[in-house]
């Protein structure tokens, strides 16, 4: 009873954090505790979340798997399609690796369906863009490469992008793929029979995503490696920075269970029991909400988004309190800020949206373009038999949930990449016939350029211009086994660095419209003149001792498919490789761009577009690695935004306001709407978002009283109740929390002039606002180390001394922050963690990273941060 004998206000200073840690267990949140996917819409419907993020495909379930991380951090997940779980034929043809080529979902509901409008330079046809509708998005559907660009490509994006806070250059980028990869390494007789060549050391391990190889390879394969290495190129791992050369690439697949490992594999079902988290399916975001409230610096605040599972259906809302996350991939992400008032003012004015930010959304779009030569062989074991005897499809799915074993195993996995100094040589012969200026006048002429993007793209076709003359992948090269007869192959031919750039606009103001979408293929001629000189070599290929023992005859060209000659063929037939990006370009406002390196859309205050749309400029891979790359980043610099660090407090201010007069970081300073300003911003737009009465949410279905009585009190009986509750609590805890006469990380220096006490502010930071969990294995898999010193706040005494001098006075976070130290993307270096022993900083096996150095203190205030609201 003596817990009710305190004041309020001792009961508060005594007792925030553990208050604060607890709110998310309100009665309001009860419904989002065990179990996370859902397709109950009231699951979210009138409900706030701190974040909310459109799309669950291979970005946004990344993002909200990392956020979630965090416990006391809500976000709510919306995917238009359905979970891949909902027969066992569907859930086969996603796990089971060859069914993505033969019997894919391709064409059915899980499949977005998207067509480009006719496209005049390849015979005004009409070009399929198939798009996942699933969770798991296009990484559920696609054939699973795992394959990342040239380290001159990812440079090109850091270039395009100079004087910034955050860089997106080759070792950024690729450490966050590396942290999302967990590589399993070829068997030894599968390297000796295919010539395979792979470098464990440029993959990362202990990360979600499995990625691996097929239990079971055509033995034609066998000749793909041997064949270019007559030609004079290295067979190597392709994923070490440089694209020219050939190898067999590895897929996103368990080696050991032969089954696809996408996203939701990877992120979200090993999580699924998380209270804070909700995955919404089959319910479509139809816009962001804005109502003319801006920040302090004139941005428009987003208070939520509305949603509905179709046309004429019900429509539902939901209020983000911190942000609106879009990870609706290039057609998607596009859309819905098209949709809500952010792109281009003729656009949106035509399509009847009212302008919140004239934005060059939709512009810069590109897409790898490719087309597929056919060769009859001697005879060979290929796909075709698989593919066409349905006896043989039956018995061999038997083997692969039997045993993981057998023909479904196989995928395309035979790639190599030529330059365009082997097109054209070496030397500057390649870019003396690239007129740029030509090119852009073309462009402005087929799709119209707004200054801003003319000069963007500028700066993109110099670098593609530069690129022709150098090891840069300019053609990727794939041997397909699924020819058009039994004794037939296909080599696909798919142009990387296209010159020419598309759109893709909204056409009216409702969601459930397609966009028109324009990849202006071969709108610059040169995209099919170099298509023509790849073919060549490509017949110097076939043309190898070893394939001319097998390749009989080039066929396929009897005019029934276009023009016979190369370049008009290529035009025809070429077609996309699934590889759209560009349409919401990481770009300077001036350059064209749609959102900042910290993928905040311009202009916008707390609206980020996390997924593929945002490369700038292409890269010679497929786009997953370097998407789940984009996608564990902006997680982390999301966190980073949002982290609370304990600063030191003088003695004349609280805790709380030495908080407040911390320092923030670079993107802080630039004005983001607070949180209070966001959640002024929601009520009076999400009402007015569903003004037909269907499910209006409001913040106010948390009273005043739960949303400030924590932090200032509401009533003496209240806290007193409140007071006795977690008095309880906080003993079974072992009395972690002191009060703040005992230097508690909230207190102020003690009463005698003790200074304040760093080691004891982070061992009490446990449960404070945008801490980390705890009480679990440290793993890539499970937390997200690179930000903000995780794994420090993991240490058992967190902040402790780390040998550099007496008492607290070095910390390691530092350069630890957002993956500054070495092998970031390692969370934990072993299996059980150990522990540097002072005067020995960044001993092997220490939280740092094997070998590395351990990072510099930190700067005090120099994290940006803004708690959590408690609820």
């Amino acid at each position: 009873m003596r817990a009710f004998a305190l004041s309020a206000a001792a009961a508060t200073a005594l007792l925030a954090p553990a208050a604060q840690a607890m709110a998310a267990y309100e009665p309001e949140f009860q419904q989002l505790v065990s179990r996370a996917t859902t397709q109950d819409a009231m699951a979210a419907a009138d409900k706030a979340f701190d974040f909310i993020v459109v799309g669950g495909g291979l970005a946004g379930l990344t993002v909200a798997s990392r956020l979630t991380e965090w416990n006391n951090v809500t976000v709510l997940v919306l995917e238009a399609g359905g979970t891949g779980d909902e027969s066992q034929n569907i859930q086969d043809r996603v796990d089971m690796p060859g069914k993505s080529y033969i019997n894919s979902l391709t064409g059915t509901e899980y499949d977005w369906k998207y067509k480009t409008v006719q496209q005049p330079k390849s015979g005004n046809q009409q070009k399929s863009w198939p798009r996942g509708k699933i969770l798991g998005g296009s990484g559920a559907v696609n054939g699973l490469f795992w394959c990342r660009g040239d380290k001159d490509e990812y440079d090109a994006w850091a270039s395009l992008n100079p004087g910034t806070n955050e860089t997106w250059d080759w070792n950024e980028v690729n450490k966050y793929i590396m942290k999302a990869e967990n590589f399993m390494e070829p068997p030894t007789d599968m390297v000796n029979q295919m010539s395979l060549k792979y470098d464990a050391g440029a993959h990362g391990s202990g990360g979600p995503i499995s990625v691996g190889y097929s239990q079971y390879i055509y033995p034609v394969t066998s000749n793909w490696i041997p064949s270019w290495t007559e030609l004079g190129f290295d067979a190597k791992d392709l994923a070490g920075g440089s694209t020219r050369g050939v190898m067999l690439t590895p897929s996103t697949l368990n080696r050991d269970t032969q089954s696809r490992c996408d996203s939701k594999v990877g992120y979200l079902d090993p999580h699924e029991d998380r209270g804070n988290l909700v995955v919404l399916t089959g319910q479509q975001v139809t816009k962001i909400v804005f109502n003319g409230t801006n920040d302090a610096q004139g941005n428009p605040i987003a208070s939520g988004v509305t949603f509905s599972a179709g046309p004429g259906q019900k429509v539902f809302s939901a209020q983000a309190k911190k942000e609106v996350i879009l990870s609706g991939g290039t057609v998607g992400s596009a859309q819905i800020l098209q949709l809500s008032g952010v792109g281009p003012a003729n656009v949106l004015q035509g399509a009847g949206v009212p302008v919140v930010k004239d934005l060059p959304v939709g512009y810069n779009l590109q897409d790898h373009v490719s087309n597929t030569m056919y060769f009859n062989t001697q005879p060979i074991d290929t796909w075709y038999e698989l593919a066409n005897n349905k006896g043989l499809q039956d018995e061999e799915a038997q083997k692969w949930k039997n045993s993981a074993q057998g023909l479904w195993t196989y995928v395309n996995e035979a790639v190599g990449y030529i330059s365009g100094a082997d097109l054209y040589g070496t030397g500057s012969a390649a870019a003396s016939n690239v007129d740029v200026d030509a090119m852009l006048t073309t462009l402005d002429g087929d799709i119209g350029l707004p200054a801003s993007v003319k000069n963007g793209i500028r700066a993109q076709l110099e670098l593609q211009k530069q690129w022709l003359s150098s090891t840069v992948g300019q053609f990727e090269i794939i041997l397909h086994l699924w020819g058009q007869t039994a004794n037939n192959i296909g080599i696909q031919v798919a142009l990387q660095h296209p010159f020419s750039r598309g759109t893709l606009f909204i056409t009216s103001d409702s969601a459930w419209d397609s966009p028109s979408i324009n990849p202006n293929y071969f709108g610059i001629d040169k995209d099919a003149e170099m298509g023509a000189r790849a073919q060549e070599w490509v017949r110097k290929l076939v043309a190898t001792p070893t394939w001319k023992k097998i390749i009989t005859a080039e066929v396929g060209r009897d005019g029934s498919k276009g023009p016979t000659d190369d370049q008009g063929w290529f035009a025809y037939n070429g077609k996309t490789e699934y590889h759209p990006l560009g349409s919401c370009s990481m770009l300077p406002e001036d350059q064209g761009g749609v959102v900042d390196t910290n993928l905040k859309v311009h202009g916008i205050s707390n609206v980020r577009v996390i997924d593929a749309s945002i490369m700038p400029i292409h890269v010679s891979a497929h786009l997953m690695a370097s998407t789940y790359g984009i996608a564990e980043k902006g997680a982390d610099i999301i966190k980073a935004k949002y982290v609370y660090v304990p600063p030191p407090p003088s003695p004349s201010t609280s805790a709380s306001s030495g908080a407040s007069s911390t320092g923030l970081s670079q993107e802080t300073q630039a004005g983001p709407a607070t949180t209070a300003e966001i959640e002024d911003a929601t009520d009076s737009a999400i009402k007015s978002a569903a003004a037909d009465g269907n499910a209006k949410a409001s913040s106010g279905q948390m009273t005043m009283g739960t949303k400030i009585g924590i932090g200032v009190g509401v009533g003496c009986g209240v806290l007193a109740l409140l007071a006795a509750i977690l008095f309880v609590v906080g003993a079974a805890r072992k009395n972690k929390r002191r009060a703040a006469s005992e230097k508690g990380w909230y207190a102020g220096p003690s009463a005698d002039g003790g200074a304040w006490d760093a080691g004891a502010a982070y061992s009490e930071q446990e449960g404070y606002p945008m801490a980390p969990p705890r009480g679990r294995p440290f793993s890539s898999a499970g937390a997200s180390v690179s930000t903000m010193a995780t794994a420090d706040l993991y240490h058992p005494t967190p902040g402790s001394p780390s040998g550099h001098g007496d008492g607290y006075d070095a910390y390691s976070m530092g350069d630890y922050s957002r993956g500054g130290a070495q092998s970031p993307y390692r969370d934990f270096v072993d299996e059980q963690p150990s522990y540097p022993t002072p005067g020995t900083p960044g001993s092997p096996g220490s939280f740092t990273g094997q070998g590395s150095p351990m990072p510099s203190p930190p700067q005090w205030g120099a994290q940006t941060y803004t708690p959590v609201t408690p609820r």
